[in-house]
């Protein structure tokens, strides 16, 4: 079975037609992929950071930046949330489950929650249509490339974790 996460924002009070006042989600609950040294690009320049996994304790430290500034970091295990609050919270991120292969490490954060920050300027969301022709002729000031660091695409993850079943199954026989 697959399973595919929509990694779109979802403005929920727009959607419901609520007051904007109220917190706004700009990730809603959608689940990322990192290995050691990577980092992804979160809304409003805030970005994530994997600096290392404790391959005997299976914890990883990460640091969360934004524009290039250490805000918070901290050492966590599957399953422990990563929460960074100002006068509301910004980001509440969960340690799905910690990778670790003879080829590096590979990281899942799941679900992944992003409440927009006052203190800085709203972000422009690209609205996704389902018609390829109108996508085409749309010019965007956000690319994907822009919004988000390089990572494992679902197929890397995948295989990433074809792997390691594979070799635990050879390593147990």
């Amino acid at each position: 079975m697959i399973i595919v996460v929509n990694a779109e924002p979802l403005l929920i009070n727009e959607a419901l037609g609520m007051d904007l006042d109220e917190d706004t989600v700009l990730i809603n609950g959608t689940g990322i992929f990192l290995t050691t040294g990577d980092s992804w690009d979160f809304y409003q320049d805030y970005s994530l950071n994997v600096i290392s996994v404790n391959q005997d304790q299976k914890k990883v430290w990460v640091k969360l930046l934004h524009d290039d500034e250490l805000l918070q970091d901290d050492i966590l295990s599957e399953g422990e949330f990563f929460v960074y609050s100002k006068s509301s919270e910004i980001l509440n991120i969960t340690v799905d489950t910690i990778y670790i292969s003879p080829g590096g490490e590979l990281i899942t954060f799941k679900p992944v929650y992003q409440y927009l920050d006052d203190d800085y300027p709203e972000p422009e969301i690209e609205e996704t249509t389902d018609d390829p022709v109108q996508e085409e002729g749309q010019n965007s000031s956000i690319t994907p490339s822009s919004t988000r660091a390089d990572g494992f695409t679902i197929f890397q993850a995948l295989a990433c974790i074809s792997a390691l079943v594979l070799c635990r199954v050879v390593i147990n026989k």
